[in-house]
């Protein structure tokens, strides 16, 4: 399955250029991380008792960025 294939339907996507990554959220609790060929190579939640918002979400990749890096 192609990238595009594997994005259809998210609701909030994030590259980041430095690990030729993708963070995709499709609206539920964890956020799907993708390489540039579309494979899955993590996955991780995001530990809300509710559903989040997109703001929420993006928040929580950014910390899961930031913590990947420091370590």
């Amino acid at each position: 399955m192609s990238l595009l294939d594997e994005l259809s339907g998210v609701q909030v996507a994030i590259v980041d250029d430095d690990e030729r990554l993708i963070y995709a959220w499709f609206g539920g609790m964890g956020v799907n991380i993708y390489d540039e060929d579309g494979r899955e190579v993590h996955y991780f939640t995001i530990g809300s008792s509710s559903k989040p918002t997109p703001a929420q979400v993006r928040s929580a990749i950014a910390r899961f960025i930031a913590e990947t890096r420091d370590s």
